[in-house]
């Protein structure tokens, strides 16, 4: 298997780990055929690529739902019938199922910690400036196991956990990862359905944190790690920066959100 090097000082989100295989040479056709299969368990969905003006690939996602929101029991059973229906190599099983429960497990301290994320009635909606951006606005009443996560954006983390087990076996790398860089987390301000709260949202400083993963603050006041894309680096044991001769690697994937922002795309390195 390929070794995996990722330089995330543009930041990391699920989409943009997806986009980043395909451009560094994962069959677009089959990454979208698994995608769209990972869509289709819960709605309707449009996903395509496109290039950013430096070169970059960028994943868009046009989401139709029926419903968006699962627990973390629910999220967990199409994730296996998702790999099922892919055929997928044990060893990427494992990798995504280890993300989701990452990221599961994350939201669940997250809502035991801010007692502002558990109302009962509530919009939620996330718009991500670096990230892809959906119309997310649904209403939903929370009615769940008290042990369980309640997982918002579903059909996304659906899709962007399929889109990198898949391409991570396309690409015939192993699931584990160094890092070129501290990941960058962002700053400034989120605005969400209950107000307003600092970035990195709680479940992302709750993975970085429980998973040792390196990070660091800005450089811009958006949004640049999210919840899913920490949970994939966590995944990958990407728990070191290492110095690494760049003239020697296979093939590079660079990517970025649905903006153009002045840093740098996701770059990544297989060996």
């Amino acid at each position: 298997m390929k070794k995996l090097l990722i330089d995330p000082r543009g930041g990391m989100a699920g989409d943009m780990f997806a986009a980043a295989l395909i451009s560094a040479g994962a069959n677009n056709d089959l990454m979208m055929k698994a995608m769209w299969l990972a869509a289709s368990k819960l709605g309707k969905a449009h996903i395509g690529t496109t290039l950013a003006t430096d070169g970059s690939t960028r994943l868009v996602i046009d989401i139709e739902h029926d419903h968006s929101h699962l627990s973390g029991h629910e999220s967990k059973h199409l994730i296996h019938s998702i790999f099922e229906e892919l055929e997928m190599d044990h060893v990427y099983r494992e990798f995504g199922l280890e993300a989701l429960q990452i990221l599961i497990d994350a939201e669940k301290q997250a809502h035991k910690e801010n007692t502002f994320l558990t109302d009962h009635h509530h919009f939620h909606s996330h718009n991500h400036d670096h990230l892809h951006s959906h119309n997310h606005n649904h209403h939903h009443h929370h009615e769940h196991d008290e042990n369980d996560a309640f997982l918002h954006e579903a059909q996304d983390i659906l899709i962007d956990i399929t889109g990198a087990a898949y391409g991570l076996q396309l690409l015939d790398i192993a699931p584990q990862a160094d890092l070129l860089a501290p990941v960058s987390l962002g700053g400034g301000i989120i605005k969400f359905s209950h107000g307003e709260m600092s970035a990195p949202a709680p479940a992302t400083k709750n993975i970085i944190q429980n998973n040792w993963i390196p990070s660091q603050l800005g450089p811009v006041d958006k949004e640049l790690c999210t919840p899913t894309g920490a949970s994939i680096l966590a995944a990958l044991n990407a728990t070191r920066v290492i110095d690494y001769n760049i003239g020697e690697f296979e093939s590079e994937g660079l990517s970025r959100g649905s903006k153009d922002l002045p840093i740098n795309p996701l770059r990544l390195l297989i060996c």
